[in-house]
């Protein structure tokens, strides 16, 4: 509320330099007298534009240095403002200091580099943040300076650590999470040859019960189980990510003193972030929900294990990089014929691995009688799974891919589901491409899926896909049911005319483009989307021009930033 907020400033009136051409002139501070919502909903959006609103402490920001009020007024109003202190020179200058003692108690979101961590010191005698939840800093040498900010912090709920190497200087993490009474998601990176100390000074049996989140890397594959310590003093976790799978001892901490886990993440990439809203309620079973390992860098003998202990609770599981992926005792897993994993529902695999694994496959597949999504099949690795044990099952969505050698398997995969008609439950395909070089590719029998509803296409590269135009073309003649498109690639084709096409569909309601990048003619080629209830670009602005004048042609365009910089 505005009571809330400092009014008692003989500076409010005053322009500041930075932010007027006339300083002699008189400022009109209108944002002090408006209502609060006002300010909160009409006036802070639209002074910080498209994006996420982030403020450089080191640099002018003429809608923040106009005056004071007016400054703590639109911090209060917009939570999504991220502040950003990276200073070069050896001491804060006394602009600096003037801005940090302004906002330092409003700030909610601030990022310490490396070139802003060593001002902590000076920081702090510019004020407390009593506001600050989420603080993401680079420490490199001893951390007092450290330890102090957080017993300034009191409602910090969001740790991001970055510990670089220092051999003298082991990082008391312990020490750190006393002085973070109400954290509960905690991301730590542990450079090669940093150390880190785990033992507590007062209390042995302390226990951090407000963590839920923990994600964890060890530069160093060597020391997979250095984060065990912590661990087993976090019985509430609910997501767990570690880059390199855990030894069979570690594995056991886990299960032993994480009771409440739900999410377990042991691969690379080690978080999709939209998973981390799907966390049940604490009463629910407890069991694992998701579970994803890397074969690569996996040297222990439980994955089958931990399948089978929470065979229960288990929804998705996601196996990475087959070739090194080893099941062992296959024979004795496949003996268990009475088990059935009745909660699974989305199962990934890699597209080579042993032979060996492909036994493990199917049995799990015969063992999830509820089994809806699938991904990545190729036949060529997989012989005949497609036409066996998967053929006949009620899937709702599967992963393929499009590769430049013949494909019989996909072909009477797709030719099955359109001699079923209504009675296919196929609602969602996902296309990998890898190469389309025959206009009777088997491709081109998907726009006969009359019930498809979702369509996924993934471009690996920018490969010249020379029938890329015809296939959309019978996709928006055929497909009457389609209603959602989903692009995903790094670099799409460099030419967009193949997207024209999609514009035609009598029924496309939605479309989704994931990407680094939206070229021009692309942008200039979704004008013809503007009949769609919902257009989503999720990609790297850099420049928020070409989606602001799209969005003035079609109002229904929801842009996702994706990158955002934060050290």
């Amino acid at each position: 509320m505005p009571s809330s907020i400092d009014t008692n400033d003989s500076k409010c009136e005053q322009p500041n330099g930075y932010a007027s051409t006339t300083v002699t002139k008189k400022c009109v501070d209108f944002v002090r007298h408006l209502p609060w919502e006002i300010v909160k909903c009409y006036i802070a959006p639209r002074l910080f534009g498209e994006g996420r609103p982030i403020v450089r402490l080191h640099q002018p920001c003429s809608l923040l240095d106009v005056s004071s009020i007016w400054a703590k007024r639109i911090i209060s109003a917009d939570d999504s403002i991220h502040f950003i202190l990276s200073v070069d020179h050896t001491s804060l200058s006394n602009h600096h200091r003037m801005r940090l003692r302004m906002m330092a108690p409003f700030i909610k979101s601030l990022a310490l580099p490396a070139s802003g961590a060593q001002h902590i010191p000076q920081f702090l005698e510019c004020g407390r943040c009593l506001s600050l939840t989420k603080l993401n800093i680079y420490v490199n040498g001893t951390q007092e300076a450290l330890l102090k900010l957080l017993e300034s912090t009191a409602n910090l709920t969001h740790l991001d650590i970055k510990y670089r190497d220092n051999k003298q200087t082991p990082l008391s993490l312990l020490d750190v999470l006393d002085r973070c009474h109400h954290l509960i998601r905690l991301d730590f990176i542990l450079y090669r040859h940093a150390i880190i100390d785990m033992t507590h000074s007062s209390q042995s049996d302390r226990i951090y019960g407000n963590i839920t989140h923990l994600r964890a890397i060890c530069e160093d594959p060597d020391s997979r189980d250095v984060f065990m310590p912590l661990i087993q003093r976090l019985p509430n976790l609910r997501l767990l990510a570690l880059i390199y799978p855990p030894s069979s001892t570690g594995m056991n901490t886990i299960h032993q003193h994480c009771p409440h886990l739900q999410q377990l993440f042991l691969s690379y990439p080690y978080v999709p972030y939209e998973i981390h809203a799907d966390i049940k309620k604490q009463h629910d079973d407890p069991g694992l929900r998701l579970l994803s390992i890397d074969g690569g860098f996996h040297k222990g003998d439980y994955l089958a294990e931990m399948m089978m202990r929470h065979k229960a609770t288990l929804e998705s599981l996601v196996l990475m990089n087959g070739p090194f992926l080893i099941i062992t005792r296959v024979e004795t897993l496949l003996g268990h014929h009475n088990v059935e994993f009745n909660q699974l529902k989305s199962l990934r695999f890699p597209d080579d691995s042993q032979h060996s694994f492909l036994g493990f496959i199917e049995w799990v597949v015969q063992h999830a009688p509820n089994l809806e999504s699938v991904e990545f099949v190729d036949s060529k690795a997989w012989p005949h799974l497609l036409n066996g044990i998967l053929r006949y099952r009620p899937l709702k969505r599967i992963a393929l891919y499009c590769a430049f050698y013949h494909q019989p398997e996909e072909y009477q995969f797709i030719q099955h589901h359109i001699q079923l008609g209504a009675q296919s439950n196929l609602q969602s395909l996902h296309l990998s491409f890898r190469f389309i070089s025959r206009r009777d590719s088997w491709i081109f029998l998907i726009p006969k899926l009359t019930q498809l509803k979702t369509l996924e296409l993934s471009f690996a590269n920018d490969i010249v896909l020379l029938s890329l135009d015809t296939f959309i073309q019978r996709v928006s003649e055929g497909c009457i049911g389609l209603e959602k498109v989903i692009l995903k690639s790094t670099f799409f084709p460099s030419s967009s005319q193949w997207i024209h096409d999609l514009s035609k569909h009598r029924n496309l309601q939605e479309m989704i483009i994931d990407t680094t990048h939206m070229p021009d003619h692309l942008m200039i080629a979704l004008e013809a989307f503007s009949h769609l209830k919902l257009l989503h670009l999720k990609y790297d602005i850099k420049e928020w021009d070409p989606p602001v004048k799209l969005k003035n042609r079609i109002p229904s365009l929801v842009y996702t930033e994706k990158y955002y910089p934060i050290l």
